[in-house]
């Protein structure tokens, strides 16, 4: 059986362990810091030693159906955007059933507001995986949320939900009960939104790619920047796994990522209805 298949199968068992292993061989140092007063209102720092005053800003949000995973699961990820020379925020958050989405949504403002105050006085990305990615949209476009929106230099959604009600699973009814409506990405467009960079597998069966296209659409026609890209033989877990040393070097995510980051930086992106792979 091919790694891949393998990592995607066992992707919290086995997968994340190997592949964490890994990116402990990096020269990066990790803080860790509160952002709360709960147990997983924290969030760790990572910065290369070798270059440590360059490189963009991002804070990354792992996804999880709203109630799994740990901010150590994605040392891969940040790994992967230190070694580029950007400096990576991951926070953890509180899950549901112990909350509701109100307040998952509250921990991540808190913590990319603690992070803009404390960490830099710099432009910050935000980029996020599914659930995550939800999370960052809508920090994103509401203009209400953080204290210094102007500051959020750009948005990067991998396998995002932007645009999914009504609901399809059950426990979602209770989860974003009572502001169904404030759960949903698309009714933040504002066409003076930070650029969206929207990142989509061709074959993800678990996020229909319709949630980033139906973004895209409703970003564009504010007159907001927005871009999106979709990617054949790639699915739900392969689009993040992509961060992982084992594919990083080839991965045209990766390197779309970063390209992104660079012309927003510059200020050179544009809008594009969709820039390669299927536009679907």
């Amino acid at each position: 059986m091919k790694v891949k298949q393998v990592l995607a199968g066992r992707y919290q068992a086995i997968g994340l362990k190997m592949i964490n292993a890994l990116a402990r061989l990096t020269d990066i140092r990790v803080e860790s810091k509160s952002y709360g007063s709960a147990d997983r209102q924290r969030y760790d720092c990572y910065r290369q030693l070798n270059n440590p005053e360059t490189g963009a800003h991002v804070v990354f949000i792992y996804g999880g159906n709203w109630r799994s995973g740990f901010r150590s699961d994605y040392r891969f990820v940040a790994d992967t955007l230190a070694s580029a020379g950007h400096h990576v925020y991951i926070p953890d958050y509180r899950l549901y059933p112990q909350v509701k989405f109100a307040d998952i949504l509250s921990d991540i403002c808190a913590a990319v507001d603690a992070i803009l105050d404390q960490e830099t006085d710099a432009p910050v990305y935000l980029m996020g995986h599914s659930a995550g990615a939800q999370l960052g949209a809508l920090l994103a476009l509401n203009s209400d949320l953080l204290k210094a929106n102007g500051r959020i230099a750009g948005f990067i959604g991998l396998a995002g939900l932007y645009d999914f009600f009504p609901f399809t699973q059950d426990d979602h009814w209770d989860l974003f009960a009572p502001d169904y409506e404030g759960s949903q990405a698309v009714n933040f467009v504002r066409p003076n939104a930070p650029p969206l960079y929207l990142l989509h597998g061709y074959n993800d069966t678990r996020v229909p790619r319709g949630n980033s296209k139906s973004l895209l659409e409703k970003q564009l026609a504010t007159g907001g920047i927005a871009r999106r890209e979709v990617y054949e033989k790639i699915g739900h877990v392969d689009i993040i796994l992509s961060f992982s040393r084992l594919y990083r070097g080839k991965s045209p995510v990766v390197a779309d990522v970063q390209r992104f980051i660079e012309e927003t930086s510059a200020g050179i992106v544009e809008s594009a209805s969709e820039t390669s792979g299927k536009s679907v």
